[in-house]
């Protein structure tokens, strides 16, 4: 492995900044666990939706389906 390798890994998860594992963190026990991780991608793409949705047309009635169907799922 050459130093390029090195600069190209991964940051250790436990280094988070403590913005992200606020934000992130939803029961509070200073890990973000891969289902808070997913929640939170999920949220990022329900909000993508939701914009694509006010654009209008047919796009943006399947984004409008989409978003509803997240919306039940995620239940909060």
């Amino acid at each position: 492995m050459t130093d390029a390798d090195d600069a190209v890994s991964t940051p250790d998860p436990d280094e988070r900044p403590a913005e992200e594992l606020e934000a992130f963190d939803l029961d509070h026990d200073g890990k973000i666990s891969l289902i808070e991780s997913e929640r939170a991608r999920l949220g990022v793409i329900d909000a993508r939706l939701e914009e694509i949705a006010e654009e209008g047309g047919l796009k943006g009635k399947l984004a409008d389906g989409a978003h509803q169907l997240l919306d039940k799922l995620d239940n909060d």
